[in-house]
């Protein structure tokens, strides 16, 4: 009867194996597809060339993209350190904190362009960072380089400034003959 109950044992011992066996090769298919969409994630991340920073509701960075380098200087062991502790190449800007916070307690995105040291010129967007499950972590901020997009509305600015002193000239001419 021993004997029997051993073998019974070693029989639900060697199903259960099985089991787990299965459980194990559907969770490493499940490891696998995560890790590759871990890589094509950080991939198109990177490819964009748009500046991205991922903190939590404490601002304490969590993820970044490579492009954002030339906004913010972050290296992987500032992963957890908050941003204020983590210097800029923002030009006369001091409110990120401040602008983040407020993103976090209104919920409401908030959106300016920024100059940096060496000129160039950024949109930055603060996002809320939500779930699928619409539950607010922290935030998103985005930098995309509009320095063309700027050089070019000033020297739209420039040339309408020209044009409108040519209509004077041309105006005044015309009044005096």
């Amino acid at each position: 009867s021993t004997n029997e109950e051993l073998e019974t044992s070693k029989e639900e011992l060697q199903s259960m194996n099985e089991e787990l066996a299965t459980v194990n090769a559907e969770l490493q298919t499940k490891v696998s597809d995560l890790s590759r969409t871990n890589n094509d994630l950080s991939n198109l991340l990177a490819g964009t060339g748009i500046g991205t920073v991922f903190v939590n509701h404490l601002q304490q960075v969590l993820r970044f993209t490579p492009s954002v380098n030339n906004i913010i200087h972050l290296i992987l062991s500032d992963i957890g350190r908050p941003l204020a502790h983590v210097a800029s190449n923002l030009a006369s800007y001091q409110g990120l904190t401040s602008d983040i916070q407020q993103v976090l307690d209104t919920l409401i995105p908030k959106e300016m362009e920024l100059q940096t040291t060496n000129g160039k010129w950024y949109c930055m967007r603060i996002q809320p960072y939500r779930t699928i499950e619409n539950i607010i972590e922290g935030a998103v901020l985005t930098f995309v380089d509009i320095t063309g997009t700027v050089n070019a509305r000033e020297a739209l600015m420039r040339a309408n400034d020209i044009l409108r002193m040519a209509v004077v000239v041309r105006d005044s001419r015309d009044a005096i003959t």
